[in-house]
């Protein structure tokens, strides 16, 4: 769903994002045996869909996580002027052995003003989503005032970190400060979509699983073309495409039925980390700035998937970043 722009308040910008994936990372191989894969499953995944490694943070928490991703984000940045702090995550539980973890990571961040809450029930399109909400929470807000949105998942058991037939779940983390900084990567449109039928992810009968398959690539085709439409910009006008890195395997359909040449698809990044839940357009961007492939003025278009089924696409006019 997209809605003209006079509806909303004025689009924010991403003044700085941050990311934190663990170094530490297992084969599909070496996860084969937790996960209960064969031979023709382990081919399938790293053959067909372009995994090989997944992050897992081993010793880490996922507090742990969301810290060191919010503090690459608010470097050199007076964190008194962060008036929310949001988690966006996919999991509806997000630990067993971290109560209000939310409140622990604003403590460590020194985040003496920020009120903190969390949103879920959208799955991994949950964090594309927070901009929206973030907009909002600016409207009528101080110049200075900005929010600091959170993004990560720790997988909690072998079965949550596979998807059959999809993906494999990595951990990892990112950190969005919205804020009115002009220098800062600006929301020019956005699109979201929920087709409800689907609510059961995973547990769908099989009828609906093979209906789901049938229309995800026109689905989130559809979901990136409203998104170019909202922002007034054509197909061509993207310089990369920052999807999740939940597989390789359909993008040379979905560039094709956008108009994007499949070369300007950022996926390097499915095969070192595997699906980093919601995080995976955040941390994507983060490595393409870090990396130079984007300067400013370059379009990008990021966009995601969640199980149930939801879609979602922003784009972004990379800025010219702040000088600390």
């Amino acid at each position: 769903m997209s809605y003209p722009q006079a509806f909303y308040p004025e689009s924010p910008y991403l003044e700085r994002v941050g990311a934190f994936v663990p170094e530490s990372t297992m084969s599909v191989k070496e996860l084969s045996g937790s996960l209960d894969l064969t031979s023709t499953q382990q081919r399938f995944f790293t053959r067909f869909l372009g995994l090989d490694r997944v992050a897992v943070a081993t010793g880490l928490g996922l507090a742990d996580m969301l810290t060191s991703a919010a503090e690459d984000a608010l470097t050199g940045v007076d964190r008194d002027s962060v008036r929310f702090l949001v988690h966006a995550h996919t999991m509806q539980h997000v630990s067993v052995s971290e109560p209000k973890i939310l409140d622990d990571v604003r403590q460590r961040l020194g985040l003496r003003n920020a009120s903190v809450f969390s949103l879920s029930h959208m799955n991994c399109v949950v964090g594309l989503y927070a901009l929206q909400i973030a907009r909002f929470l600016l409207a009528g807000a101080a110049p200075e005032d900005r929010v600091l949105v959170v993004t990560g998942d720790k997988v909690l058991t072998h079965q949550a970190r596979l998807i059959p037939d999809i993906t494999i779940q990595g951990d990892g983390a990112a950190a969005c400060l919205v804020g009115q900084d002009s220098r800062g990567d600006r929301v020019l449109g956005r699109a979201f979509t929920v087709l409800g039928r689907f609510y059961q992810g995973i547990d769908c009968s099989p009828p609906l699983q093979l209906e789901y398959k049938q229309i995800y690539v026109e689905s989130l085709s559809r979901v990136m073309t409203e998104a170019l439409e909202n922002a007034g910009r054509d197909a061509m006008d993207i310089s990369l495409i920052l999807p999740h890195n939940v597989n390789q395997l359909s993008w040379k359909r979905i560039s094709e039925l956008i108009g994007i040449p499949r070369d300007r698809v950022y996926l390097e990044n499915v095969a070192k980390f595997g699906h980093c839940y919601s995080s995976d357009p955040f941390i994507n961007l983060a490595v393409a700035r870090k990396k130079g492939l984007v300067k400013s003025g370059d379009l990008v278009l990021m966009a995601t998937a969640g199980l149930g089924a939801s879609f979602a696409a922003t784009v972004v006019e990379i800025g010219k970043g702040r000088e600390s």
